[in-house]
């Protein structure tokens, strides 16, 4: 039975079985979070609930924000599943698990199966990583195709880059996963990949491997998969979508702040920093192995596929491979300098950072396990006691949100109930001190096992459960219960005043329409149909002394996103 693990077989096995215990657990509990979670979600709604595969809509009007690769998924979950969070995150946890399996075969051709299955573990137990597989978004399917694309043309490349070796097979598969990364996200899906092997080709002065008249064939796979929706959705909006779509949330998010998502110059730096956790601890020794492979000869390639997992490679004693740790350089530095030079910043837009990052980590846990390379002694300590402090800082932050300690440092802004998940920090802590203790035994092997069962079990627990506390703090979901029990009609309106999240729509099965004028809300709330206001508590507060005719609260709930209660008032 322990062969049949070592495989490719069982190596899946083993990394459906943690994916499955870090991205499916608790996946649909958590109400939706505003505002991305609650746009799609409802969007995808809208268009299931209407039949139209085409034109998206947020509360009944265009939404140019997405294309549609993500809601058609959604509506695939709502069919299957019913309209619920869970149908609503699936797809994004199912391109999670593509993204890992990826990662394993792309790390099995380019270095060796156990380095593979390193960097898929790695991959799924890091924290952002994770946390994007529970969020209804597209950045989990655009990363996924992401890493299609780069195991395409890696696999017919070779990574030698020489002319005459490998083929161009890869641009019309390229093309394909291209086009579905441009329905995924938009031109990020085909203009930072190209760039990609076009700075590989011409750092390995092969840049004639591009030019052929196989790419032909790339492009015309790229236009059959993209183009007809993007024609269709263009006919039936009369462009207002492509307008919308292309000038103003990709160019316009490029060149301005959007939403006041801004950040410096070390903002992803940063980002990758602390979403890689845990594994990032061992950055130092990674940054120190990279830098001491550029440069060596290439060894034949291709040889690992079929080595035995667990035994030494094919060239395992040789060199590591330039080309290969050109390619993952050459993909980390364009997402990184393309992202950084974005004026809008937002924590997901480095995922495609990630399994390149897992690769080059796992690659050098695997060599330093078999004794091959041996960094400096203080960059396997000083990853470990990161890897403590990890815990400790978890720990803290939970007591800090819980209001335990140091209340005054969020200005009243905590969520009681964090405080009860502080207990997470031991899971790092302890995986630190083991790791330490298999390391003084000189059991490499045990020290990146621990490691491993430590991450997932922290990062399953801390992205799956730890969000329970803050849920509660959600009011959308729970005053649209409190609509739906009361609402003994079917003609109603629904307002806001002065408060709106997507979500609120999502819940409400119906229109929100928002307010901005106070006599409108009045006028409304005298209005012989029934009539439904979600506002700011302090805000009705104010309103009720001038509202003619019966009136009455029919729920109340504290929202941390405006950190303010929110009631659900009527006219009846």
């Amino acid at each position: 039975m322990f062969q049949a693990l070592c495989g490719r077989a069982g190596h899946y096995l083993l990394l459906a079985t943690a994916w499955a215990g870090l991205c499916l657990v608790n996946l649909g509990t958590p109400s939706l979070w505003d505002i991305d979670e609650g746009n799609n979600a409802e969007a995808a709604r809208e268009m299931y609930e209407s039949g139209n595969w085409i034109v998206p809509t947020f509360n009944f009007v265009l939404r140019v924000d997405k294309p549609a690769l993500l809601y058609w998924l959604q509506m695939l979950g709502y069919h299957f599943f019913g309209v619920s969070e869970f149908s609503a995150r699936l797809p994004s946890a199912l391109a999670a698990l593509g993204a890992v399996l990826l990662t394993y075969e792309l790390g099995r051709k380019m270095f060796s199966a156990v380095a593979g299955l390193y960097a898929g573990l790695i991959l799924a137990s890091s924290v952002l990583f994770c946390a994007s597989a529970h969020f209804a978004n597209p950045d989990a399917l655009l990363n996924a195709c992401t890493v299609l694309t780069f195991l395409f043309f890696w696999r017919d490349c070779g990574g030698t880059a020489r002319a005459g070796r490998g083929g161009n097979g890869w641009l019309v598969l390229g093309g394909i996963s291209t086009g579905l990364a441009m329905l995924a996200k938009g031109p990020v899906g085909l203009v930072l990949p190209s760039a990609v092997v076009l700075l590989f080709l011409l750092w390995s002065r092969q840049l004639r491997r591009y030019f052929r008249p196989q790419l032909m064939g790339g492009i015309v796979a790229f236009l059959f998969v993209a183009v007809p929706w993007y024609a269709w959705v263009a006919a039936d909006t009369k462009a207002e979508f492509l307008r919308g779509f292309f000038l103003q949330h990709n160019v316009g998010r490029f060149l301005e702040p959007m939403e006041n998502h801004r950040g410096g110059v070390l903002y992803y730096a940063l980002v990758l920093l602390v979403g890689f956790a845990p594994w990032s601890v061992f950055f130092a020794a990674t940054v120190w192995h990279a830098f001491s492979a550029i440069g060596h000869r290439l060894p034949a390639a291709g040889q690992t596929e079929e080595a035995d997992p667990l035994g030494p490679t094919a060239d395992s004693r040789q060199p590591v491979a330039d080309g290969r740790y050109r390619f993952l350089g050459c993909w980390i530095a364009v997402y990184l300098v393309f992202f950084t030079m974005s004026r809008t910043k937002l924590p997901n837009y480095v995922l495609p950072l990630y399994p390149p990052v897992a690769l080059l980590v796992a690659h050098f846990l695997d060599r330093w396990r078999r004794g091959e390379v041996t960094p400096p002694a203080w960059t396997i300590h000083a990853g470990l006691a990161g890897l403590c402090l990890t815990g400790v800082l978890t720990a803290g932050g939970l007591l800090i949100g819980g209001g335990v300690v140091g209340a005054g440092l969020l200005r009243g802004r905590h969520l009681p109930g964090l405080e009860a998940w502080a207990f997470l920090g031991a899971v790092p802590l302890l995986g630190g001190l083991a790791g330490w203790w298999c390391l003084r035994g000189q059991r490499r092997g045990g020290l990146i096992a621990a490691i491993t069962l430590a991450a997932i079990l922290f990062t399953g627990a801390l992205v799956g459960w730890a969000s329970a506390p803050v849920d509660r703090y959600k009011a959308p979901r729970s005053l649209a219960g409190v609509l739906a029990r009361h609402q003994a009609e079917d003609e109603i309106l629904v307002g806001a005043y002065r408060y709106f999240q997507p979500s609120l729509v999502f819940y409400c099965r119906r229109e929100v329409i928002p307010w901005s004028a106070e006599r409108d809300v009045l006028d409304l709330l005298s209005y012989p149909i029934p009539v439904y206001f979600f506002m700011p508590a302090e805000v009705w507060e104010e309103l009720r002394a001038k509202v003619i005719g019966p009136h009455r609260i029919l729920g109340r709930h504290h929202d941390f996103y405006r950190h303010c209660d929110v009631v659900l008032v009527t006219n009846r």
